[in-house]
């Protein structure tokens, strides 16, 4: 048992000296993966018309998933469990949002169907989700970091 521990903690500082944008977007695909194969089980079992319910069972049941692999292995921080839970959902409700509104005008105005829409919206809110995650969810100040880098124009 100790040598598995030993070799996880080698494991996680190799992991930990990668850039963290670099570890975002590697934890991010993985947690794209697992939501967009949620996604595509329910589709596949639900059925087409289904796609938007599908798209929010597949965030809700991934968004502990996401949680517990963005704060460990991307931004790395400690304790505040519940409050950057929160935040996080905060995040992903307006990351659905954009989401469910991509897909709806991909499916419905260009025709588009789920499978391929849900794959372009993905890529449109990774964006969005770093961004907001990093200053917001997983920042001490979240909402006052977010004010410093989107200051108001007067």
């Amino acid at each position: 048992m100790q040598t598995l521990i030993e070799l996880y903690l080698k494991i996680f500082h190799f992991w930990m000296r990668f850039p963290q944008k670099i570890r975002f977007l590697l934890v991010g695909g993985y947690n794209t993966l697992f939501s967009y194969v949620l996604f595509a089980l329910f589709v596949h079992f639900l059925g087409n018309e289904y796609a938007q319910f599908s798209l929010l069972t597949a965030y809700v049941l991934s968004s502990v998933n996401s949680y517990l692999t963005q704060k460990f292995y991307v931004f790395n921080t400690r304790g505040a469990y519940g409050q950057e839970y929160v935040k996080c959902c905060s995040v992903w409700m307006a990351s659905y949002g954009v989401n469910a509104l991509l897909l709806y005008v991909l499916m419905r105005l260009l025709h588009v169907n789920p499978y391929i829409g849900q794959f372009i919206a993905i890529f449109c809110v990774t964006v969005f989700n770093y961004v907001f995650l990093k200053h917001f969810a997983f920042h001490a100040s979240g909402l006052k970091r977010i004010k410093q880098l989107f200051p108001r124009r007067r």
